[in-house]
């Protein structure tokens, strides 16, 4: 929504909300000429006015009205490609936002290549959006970590501001998600990376505040780097090798600033903040890049805040490969109540990497594919699509560990369960393993018979205590 848009917006909702509701439909019926999506935004705003109405009244509409007119100054800025700015050459033009462009230059002295970000002249007018600018330069550069951008120089020269940073041949986050998910095995290596970055900046004190998809790069080697610290906020104390101290909150209440869609619960209603709001963010991005959709979705701005106040995110019908633990981690990162949140981003950092190694990591006993053993069927399956498709239906189900057939012989099951096994055999990672039972007699002996077929008995078994 452009600039001159959302103040039209604004001044529709300030005009209604000034009226009687009565006379509200009427006033807004003229007003809209025919624009609905100017009619989704008004309506959608009004629909949610409690929260709205704080929304419209704190400094977010300042906020994004300098996020929205930036964009066109960066857009608009002049070109620089081909041109000498102190020792770096200009090449060419990677992109451009709200805080700036960036371009792709050589450090003439050392010979190596760099990203520029420039601030556009009329930008830099602003001391507000300077001073963001600067922030996060120097937020950026007070970590040393292998997964967050390395900041390489905060210059100016003819006033003309910049910051030079490491050049990452990759693609962002966002890039990688629009074709769809990746599988999951690299989204938790990912995930992994980013969390354990996340667990470096709160460790010192920093809290991101706008975590989303476009501020992630992954290098063409895998690597994830976090980029764009322009909101983050630095404590004027850093915390202990424990993290940072509940207590302290890193922004002021009324205040809004983030990305519709990533933020908080607290970060939506203009609430404290603090580093667990950077882990609603993380679980955010995390569900959009495991199920290919955003966790919290919309007509407009004002419903996906209501829909972050108010809403759990949908859980898909059809079940994925994932271990157990990753929809705990997920949940627990979404909390509505930042108390429900990780008490320290580290042990969320060590969650991931728990997951990670438990499905293909280096550990002692690494999941590595198993040959399937499924008995060679010589006759063709006929008829029972209906006990198919409701046994796979079952399958599907993330609370369904066990499917038990039962009946009297001669009836099928085995046969039943081996096209059902056959059909869905590629999408559990492992494979399958067919064990026949029916000379076994006893609980324990089937346990037996079962670790001996699949090879088990070198690994651990999990013993979990029933109540």
């Amino acid at each position: 929504m452009k600039a001159e848009a959302w103040r039209r917006v604004e001044e529709l909702c300030q005009r209604a909300l000034e009226l009687d509701e009565s006379c509200r439909a009427e006033f807004l019926q003229s007003a809209y000429g025919g624009d609905d999506e100017l009619r989704r935004e008004v309506e959608s705003l009004l629909a949610h006015e409690k929260r709205a109405e704080h929304f419209i009244e704190s400094s977010a509409l300042a906020v994004a009205g300098k996020i929205l007119a930036n964009d066109t100054a960066a857009e608009n800025g002049k070109n620089l490609i081909g041109s000498t700015v102190s020792h770096y050459r200009v090449i060419e033009k990677l992109g451009g936002g709200g805080m700036g462009v960036v371009f792709k230059a050589e450090d003439t002295d050392l010979g190596r290549l760099v990203a520029l970000k420039f601030l556009p002249d009329a930008v830099a007018q602003d001391p507000q959006t300077l001073s963001r600018f600067q922030r996060e330069a120097k937020a950026a550069s007070a970590l040393n970590h292998p997964n967050i951008v390395t900041i390489y120089e905060l210059g100016h020269l003819d006033g003309t501001h910049y910051i030079a940073m490491e050049m990452i041949c990759g693609q962002t986050l966002r890039a990688l998600i629009a074709s769809g998910p990746p599988p999951f095995r690299k989204a938790i290596v990912i995930a992994t990376q980013i969390a354990d970055a996340l667990a470096k900046a709160h460790q010192t004190g920093l809290v991101h505040r706008d975590l989303k998809p476009e501020n992630l790069m992954v290098a063409d080697d895998g690597t994830a780097k976090i980029l764009d610290f322009g909101l983050a906020k630095l404590r004027d104390h850093p915390p202990d090798s424990e993290g940072p101290t509940v207590g302290n909150s890193l922004t002021d209440p009324g205040t809004v600033m983030g990305t519709v869609g990533y933020m908080s619960p607290e970060q939506t209603s203009g609430g404290s903040l603090d580093f667990r709001s950077d882990q609603f963010s993380f679980g955010a991005v995390l569900y959009e890049m495991v199920y290919g959709r955003p966790a919290f979705q919309g007509r407009s701005k004002a419903e996906i805040m209501a829909a972050i106040l108010r809403d759990q995110p949908e859980r898909p019908s059809v079940k994925l490969q994932m271990p157990a633990p990753f929809f705990w981690i997920l949940e627990r990162c979404l909390a509505k109540d930042p108390n429900h949140r990780y008490a320290s981003t580290q042990d969320l950092a060590r969650d991931l990497t728990t997951v990670r190694d438990l499905r293909f990591g280096p550990g002692p006993h690494p999941a590595v594919p198993r040959p399937s053993n499924m008995p060679v069927q010589r006759t063709t399956f006929i008829g029972r699509a209906r006990e198919v498709a409701n046994l796979r239906q079952l399958l599907n189900r993330e609370e369904v560990r066990l499917v038990t057939l039962t009946g009297p012989g001669g009836i099928g099951k085995t046969r039943l369960a081996l096209q059902v096994v056959a059909e869905m055999a590629d999408g559990f990672y492992g494979a399958v393993c067919f064990v026949p039972l029916s000379s076994v007699i006893g609980n324990e002996a089937m346990t037996t018979a079962i670790l001996r077929r699949w090879d088990c008995g070198e690994y651990p078994v999990n013993r979990r205590a029933r109540p």
